[in-house]
């Protein structure tokens, strides 16, 4: 456990769940359900965070590590079905699986965690597909129908949001030193109020270092038994 501002920030428990299931009722319609995040528990428990102040939990986050080859832009994919099985150790790229909180300062103090507990040396960068829940009600407003747009006219008009407006999302991201690349199409299914769209922002670890040949053979085979238990801005 370690303090972050006023909240503790701590590993998450299966007596968590519960209110964490509360808590991702946030997402709206892609909300999770209690075996997404049981599966966290089973294959990366120690990406598993919470913030809580006087014993209340205000919000979660769950990283994983992912090689740059596993990461195809699509929460499904990446996550192993949202799962989190594709969780590689000695992966060079920290993934923002989920994030849900009631407080702007809890996510704000589990994002500064995150950055303490898991950026080594060999993290080349943080990457975090941030939502654009009020992406749709946008696209109504400049006269498109949400549901009837082209692949090619929904990519236009995502790279003409991200690009050109700021979304809230987008600036609390910023004032965390994430900076955005661009917008992706059908990253996370399911996600009516972003067009099943999002913002990829990236944070470069300025300490990176890769991984020698021999460390990472090393430390591959020093963790048998982490590899036979372990395997959603």
């Amino acid at each position: 456990m370690i303090p972050v501002g006023l909240f503790s920030i701590r590993q998450a428990e299966e007596a968590d769940l519960e209110r964490i299931v509360q808590l991702d009722q946030l997402f709206g319609s892609v909300a999770l359900t209690r075996d997404y995040f049981e599966a966290w528990l089973h294959h990366h428990p120690q990406g598993f965070l919470v913030a809580e102040y006087d014993r209340r939990i205000y919000g979660y986050s769950m990283v994983i590590y992912l090689h740059e080859h596993q990461i195809r832009e699509n929460w499904y994919l990446d996550t192993g079905g949202g799962t989190c099985s594709t969780h590689s150790p000695l992966g060079e790229y920290l993934y923002a699986v989920s994030i849900a909180s009631q407080k702007q300062e809890a996510a704000r103090a589990l994002f500064i965690a995150n950055r303490r507990y898991f950026i080594r040396s060999h993290v080349y960068q943080t990457v975090i597909f941030g939502r654009l829940p009020r992406f749709r009600k946008w696209v109504e407003s400049q006269g498109y129908q949400p549901d009837a747009l082209t692949p090619e006219l929904k990519r236009r008009l995502l790279n003409l949001y991200v690009n050109t407006l700021h979304d809230p999302y987008q600036v609390f991201y910023e004032g965390l030193s994430f900076m955005p690349e661009y917008g992706v199409v059908d990253y996370l299914e399911g996600d009516a109020d972003s067009l099943n769209c999002a913002l990829k922002l990236v944070w470069r670890n300025p300490y990176y270092q890769p991984l020698s040949r021999d460390r990472a053979l090393v430390e591959t085979v020093s963790q048998p038994v982490q590899a036979a238990i372990a395997t959603r801005g």
